[in-house]
């Protein structure tokens, strides 16, 4: 009997190791000559908790547009985060619920972006040349 309770604690530790957590997606885009530049990371799983942003110089500026592709492969990209960034920035994206017609439910508490396996994209515009954004997904599974 007490075998047997020593086997189930190990099995539940080693359980509990294994459970999927918080996890971080980190990706760049390399201005080099250009002002523009694109970067992504495919099958990305889990809620989009926060997103950080940063320049290599922390100091320049340029328009950061993080978007993810529908599995469907029909449907215009859609925003999760957008805007102006000079140094860093910290967004903690959220979306409105929608209705059965597929209006947006104002009424409820926002919720997080859910990613099931969608490559999300970065796209900087507006930037100097020669510096490097970064950007860290903190995804919660």
């Amino acid at each position: 009997m007490r075998r047997r309770l020593i086997e189930t604690m190990a099995v539940c530790l080693v359980a509990c190791a294994a459970s999927a957590g918080p996890v971080a997606r980190t990706f760049k885009v390399t201005m080099g000559a250009l002002v523009n530049g694109t970067n992504t990371l495919t099958e990305v799983r889990g809620y989009v908790d926060e997103v950080h942003v940063s320049v290599s110089d922390n100091n320049s500026t340029g328009t950061v547009a993080l978007t993810y592709a529908p599995l469907d492969g029909v449907t215009a990209a859609i925003s999760v985060a957008t805007g102006a960034t000079t140094g860093s920035k910290v967004w903690r994206p959220r979306v409105d619920g929608t209705a059965v017609a597929g209006t947006a439910l104002t009424s409820d508490p926002p919720s997080r972006f859910m990613l099931a396996g969608e490559t999300l994209s970065m796209t900087v515009t507006g930037s100097p040349t020669n510096v490097a954004w970064t950007a860290t997904i903190k995804l919660d599974q």
